[in-house]
């Protein structure tokens, strides 16, 4: 009797560990599923009425005279796969000052005045990475009677940058990006909507710092 419930007990033994043995090979094997799964490219935003173009090639957008909070931001951009990065990608970058206006002063004012303010583009490195210095931007309602936003005047928009990034093989995306914590994010109509765009900034030597990497679908 008693070898029979030594027998048992090492079948059961030896049955459980075969499951929990197949347990753990079968999070191994869909742990590349899982991450493919979450892999997606990033899901485009509004351009925004302030967009202007023929911004300068530059990536330090915010002289020492800037007022506001120093903000490194830096990312990889990255082919469908999450893994490939895209070399020589054009990034374009534009944002509110900290006072939360930008340089067009006015809605939909589209001409070149000369002079380009936190504006700016750059192409990626063969690694697919980029770095922009400039400045914590400030937030700002949205004016009323904006063409196609009436119904969100008065609103808030929490502090966002702008990019838009193209590359010959991909689909070009235009984003925003904002910073977690920001209280006008949940109310927002497009930073809700968004939150993989959503980064979380930590304290640097001279102001602030993040990481957004931005995934592009192939163009075919």
């Amino acid at each position: 009797m008693d070898k029979q419930r030594k027998a048992g007990a090492g079948l059961s033994r030896r049955h459980f560990l075969c499951g929990g043995a197949m347990f753990l090979g079968g999070g191994l094997l869909a742990a590349p599923a899982l991450a493919k799964q979450l892999c997606r490219p990033a899901e485009g935003d509004i351009l925004g009425p302030y967009y202007r173009f023929g911004a300068p090639f530059l990536a330090k957008l915010a002289g020492p005279e800037e007022t506001g909070e120093r903000l490194v931001v830096s990312g990889t951009v990255l082919s469908a796969d999450c893994r490939t990065p895209v070399a020589n990608a054009l990034v374009e970058i534009w944002q509110a000052n900290g006072a939360g206006l930008y340089d067009t002063q006015t809605p939909g004012n589209y001409t070149d005045k000369g002079r380009f303010h936190l504006r700016g583009m750059l192409y990626t490195d063969a690694q697919g990475r980029y770095r922009i210095e400039t400045v914590m931007p400030g937030r700002y309602p949205v004016p009323p009677n904006l063409p196609g936003l009436e119904q969100y005047g008065g609103i808030t928009r929490p502090a966002h940058i702008h990019f838009r990034v193209m590359e010959a093989l991909h689909v070009p995306v235009t984003l925003q990006l904002y910073f977690a914590g920001d209280p006008f994010i949940a109310k927002d109509p497009w930073a809700s909507q968004h939150p993989a765009n959503v980064i979380a900034l930590e304290m640097a030597e001279a102001g602030r710092r993040g990481v957004f990497d931005i995934v592009l679908a192939r163009g075919f």
